[in-house]
């Protein structure tokens, strides 16, 4: 199977050491890469980290091609151990299995989807993702792994102020008579919305229309603790949709899948924590971390 080139969007040459800021290749193994055999190409992948380090670049793509990404995900998810998370900082989803609980998953297509107990994930593998991660070699034996969806392809409509989005046609966790509501973060990485039926938060949504999350958030934040409706955080890779209460601001989060929207971290516009720059050409699909979810929770905190 073809070596995936290392390119990662960042197309400049570091004048010292002639590679590239982006990817470590030189200029001449990136103009004739596609002619190199695959003995060459690898020979080039197992000197880029090394090369990567001593440019102080600390993302980098894998050399997985699309076939790897996907048995990737499929066998964590089928392992139920690590967490995915869709969205950005202040706003996100988290599917990972609770305690003694099972993961079933079901290939669809360039889909992969799974459930479990309150919770169900889709992923869609094609082409136009890329395997990148900011952990250095030596930790590759259980890393952070951020797939990444070319900027042109990876924008979803934004929504600026609470929308109705209707009927969910995309719903993976069935639940007949309820909408879709985007609470209008306008982030151009994804959008938090809620599913529900009829009743007090429905009607608090209702008279939010067009109004900013902030604006709204006195409105319907009450009322969506309350009722505990299906969260759905998505990105151009796929979905998450968390079932059950939403814990108060001061509680632990539930063992299992679950969501934090947090303001005050909304206010740093961060893709991704501090420490994870994705170049400009990407936008994050979905994080894995081979760590516990309070771990992850206490990465949120710190950033």
């Amino acid at each position: 199977m073809t070596i995936a080139s290392p390119c990662t969007g960042v197309c400049k040459l570091d004048e010292a050491t002639g590679w590239c800021l982006g990817c470590g290749r030189s200029g001449e193994e990136m103009d004739g890469w596609r002619v190199r055999s695959e003995a060459s190409r690898r020979e080039v992948w197992d000197q880029i980290p090394e090369r990567l380090r001593q440019l102080g670049v600390t993302c980098r793509r894998l050399p997985w091609t699309t076939h790897d990404i996907r048995a990737f995900v499929i066998s964590t998810l089928q392992a139920g151990h690590g967490t995915w998370v869709i969205g950005f900082v202040g706003a996100v989803a988290e599917f990972t299995a609770a305690h003694g609980e099972g993961v079933e998953v079901r290939i669809e297509g360039d889909d992969i989807i799974a459930f479990t107990r309150n919770g169900a994930i889709r992923i869609t593998i094609d082409d136009d993702i890329r395997a990148l991660t900011f952990d250095p070699p030596e930790l590759m034996a259980n890393p952070r792994i951020v797939l990444a969806v070319k900027r042109e392809r990876g924008r979803l409509p934004l929504s600026h102020g609470v929308l109705d989005l209707g009927p969910d046609a995309q719903a993976l966790l069935s639940e007949p008579n309820t909408r879709l509501y985007d609470l209008g973060l306008g982030r151009k990485e994804g959008r938090f919305c809620v599913r529900l039926g009829t009743g007090a938060a429905q009607e608090a949504l209702d008279a939010s229309m067009g109004l900013t999350f902030a604006q709204a958030l006195p409105m319907i934040g009450g009322a969506l603790v309350g009722t505990g409706p299906t969260r759905v955080v998505e990105s151009a890779l796929g979905r998450i949709e968390v079932q059950g209460q939403i814990p108060p601001p001061d509680a632990v989060s539930p063992d299992g899948p679950h969501t934090h929207l947090l303001p005050d971290h909304l206010e740093t516009g961060r893709a991704l924590p501090v420490g994870m720059e994705l170049p400009r050409a990407y936008l994050p699909g979905a994080v894995f971390y081979p760590i516990t979810d309070e771990a992850y929770t206490a990465v949120l905190s710190e950033n």
